[in-house]
């Protein structure tokens, strides 16, 4: 067993793989010194693992990734240090990522039973473990059996669980749109008819030179999709009709059109990629008018006239209803939601992960915060009402491009995930600067804390809608390192995403799969790919990136993560320290203490490929008694401290 040295200073961090991820020891080096047992519990780094339930582990072979598969897989969660899983949706919904649901109170069955979410919990727990669910308050699935009956009955009281207007412009100037919250233009979201001309004959003409698209009435002939088509139209259920250029510049073609949703216009038969999808700026068409398209808003072109819903992502996900945002908890839809998540609390569930949270009153900040404080307090009701110790966990996605726009959502959740922490990290690690990340890292805890004085920032490095932090630093495994020595060694509350341990990569150009990789867990073993539709790099599912091969080496990258979450899971200082910035004499070096109950912990990372020494402002004496250190060699000389390229170290003072 490691024991922590405790002289003057010593070196915390290792690639080394520790044996005993329960252990109550700080791991450390073995060079003598005297040693000191500090009893924590198994949580106190207080990590999180986010998972794709879809594409983890498969229980029954079915290729999709499931329940079961998770729950027999917690002892890999122990070895990273994990105290909670954040799982993707796992309630019945109409795509394999799960985000339009279709019952809140039902779980997949693609993913499993309901008896095996209640094993999970029971499992998870026994081990130390929290489960967290994916919360989706939005919008629902179109097939919803709210939504449908919504659109078929006006009169139906699920009319008011979403967004319906006969004139969404007039509507929206009137500020008679409850979740505009008085926004005359949101940004983001589409309406969408109901209908649209169902049956119709219709002609479509797109002139390529104006960029505008005519749609008339005609009693013309219907004509074949165009095998020699260079422009399509994409409409109903996934038809596709190659237009004809009747001259220069100018496509035509006449089908009998139906469509619940309206049509887009294409310049590619395969693809969505590269600005090849062609549609509207969020207006209705009028038939007979031309209308302008353009390749970069390209939402989805609908016809005016009848009833139409709104919608801030796809025309699967109508957005809910809450009324005014004033009294959003007086709401029909926020009773309804709120009794399903009462449910899934009362089941044993720990914490929530609310989805596009931005998006429930659009992007309208006080609306938002108002909404969430009620859905928080009343969640956390009843997990207290249930026996849960402290406090119910509930973070948001607030997606925002900076920090002081984010800040204010504290006001409503005691968690925020913090996109620009991961948006600096990776800009300083691909520039080779490292010397004001603490100082950026204190600026942006201060915003948070001014708005709620026990927040907890949640720290990420990617997400599974985000391109993968392998892809953004290049691929170099040197990097990937840094970022998980320096995510781990980062006051708040880290979470892993899945296959970012293991140093996956992949980007969304090809679609969101590519980011939702399964877990590669043997080197010869198969991986659950049913769920992504073969959307799988199979190149980079390699035996050497598995977790077998991984579990092997010291030096690999999953084994940089289990040991500095081993550290975290054992110093109070490294897990709940607050972080005090050094000045850094080297621009490529950052420093930083963190210090919590009488210790105190000193963090040097490299943020650069070469070399580097830094002396360390305000300490006396570094000691270089058995250093251990990540991505490297590290060297003491009095209070100058050398680290190999992307090297990172911890020393306890």
């Amino acid at each position: 067993m490691k024991r922590f040295l405790t002289g003057a200073c010593a070196l915390l961090a290792a690639m080394a793989v520790l044996s005993c991820s329960a252990c109550k020891k700080i791991p450390g080096g073995s060079g003598g010194g005297s040693g000191t047992q500090i009893e924590t519990g198994t949580d106190l780094a207080d990590i999180t693992y986010q998972l794709n339930v879809y594409s983890f582990a498969d229980s029954d072979g079915d290729g999709w990734g499931d329940l079961k598969g998770v729950a027999q897989h917690l002892d890999y969660f122990e070895s990273l240090g994990v105290s909670a899983l954040w799982l993707s949706p796992v309630q019945a919904a109409m795509s394999y990522h799960g985000y339009n649901v279709t019952d809140y109170n039902a779980i997949n069955p693609k993913l499993g039973t309901e008896a095996d979410f209640k094993d999970l919990i029971t499992k998870a727990r026994a081990k130390g473990i929290d489960i967290y669910m994916d919360y989706v308050l939005n919008h629902s699935g179109s097939d919803h059996p709210w939504f449908k009956e919504a659109c078929a009955d006006k009169d139906s009281k699920y009319r008011d669980y979403y967004v319906f207007s006969d004139n969404p412009a007039a509507d929206v100037a009137a500020g008679k749109i409850d979740n505009y919250a008085g926004a005359k233009d949101p940004g983001m979201g589409v309406w969408h008819s109901l209908s649209g001309p169902v049956g119709g004959r219709l002609h479509f003409k797109w002139d390529w030179n104006a960029k505008t698209v005519t749609v008339s009435e005609t009693g013309a002939a219907v004509q074949a999709s165009n095998p020699s088509a260079t422009k399509w139209l994409y409409y109903g259920n996934d038809q596709l009709a190659g237009l004809y250029e009747t001259s220069s510049g100018i496509f035509e073609i006449t089908v009998d059109f139906s469509s619940s949703w309206g049509f887009l216009l294409r310049t590619s038969k395969t693809s969505w990629d590269g600005g090849t999808k062609w549609g509207g700026d969020g207006k209705s068409l009028s038939l007979g008018t031309a209308y302008k398209v353009n390749n970069t808003t390209a939402a989805d072109i609908t016809f005016s006239g009848g009833t139409s819903y709104f919608a801030s992502f796809d025309t699967t996900m109508p957005d809910l209803n809450y009324g005014p945002w004033q009294k959003s908890a007086e709401s029909a839809a926020f009773k309804d939601l709120a009794a399903s998540a009462d449910k899934w609390i009362n089941l044993g569930v720990n914490g929530l992960r609310l989805d596009a949270v931005l998006w429930i009153y659009q992007d309208q900040t006080d609306a938002n915060v108002a909404f969430l404080k009620a859905w928080y307090e009343h969640c956390n009701a009843t997990y207290k009402a249930r026996g849960g110790q402290g406090e119910l966990f509930m973070v948001g996605e607030a997606w925002k491009n900076d920090a002081q726009s984010m800040a204010p959502y504290y006001k409503g959740l005691p968690s925020c995930f913090n996109f620009p922490y991961w948006w600096t990290l990776r800009d300083r690690i691909n520039k080779g600067r490292g010397n004001d990340f603490a100082s950026t890292v204190s600026g942006f805890r201060n915003l948070f804390k001014a708005q709620r004085s026990d927040f907890i920032d949640a720290i990420k490095l990617s997400n599974h809608d985000e391109d993968r932090a392998a892809e953004d630093l290049g691929r170099s495994l040197e990097k990937e390192k840094l970022a998980a020595a320096v995510l781990l060694t980062s006051p708040g509350k880290p979470f892993i995403y899945q296959g970012e341990e293991l140093g996956y990569w992949g980007n969304k150009g090809g679609g969101d799969e590519y980011v939702r990789a399964p877990i590669k867990w043997t080197r010869a073993g198969s991986v659950p790919t049913a769920a992504l539709g073969g959307k799988v790099d199979n190149a980079m599912l390699s035996e050497a990136i598995s977790v077998e091969a991984q579990s092997a080496d010291p030096a690999s990258l999953l084994s940089v993560y289990r040991k500095f979450a081993e550290a975290r899971n054992k110093y109070k200082a490294l897990a709940k320290g607050e972080i005090s910035p050094l000045a850094s004499p080297n621009t490529a070096v950052a420093l930083w203490t963190l210090a919590y109950e009488g210790q105190t912990v000193l963090v040097v990372h490299n943020f650069s490929g070469s070399v580097v020494s830094s002396n360390v402002p305000g300490i006396s004496e570094l000691s270089a008694e058995s250093p251990l250190v990540s991505n490297g060699v590290a060297s003491v000389n009095g209070t100058t401290v050398t680290l190999g390229a992307y090297a990172s170290a911890v020393f306890a003072l």
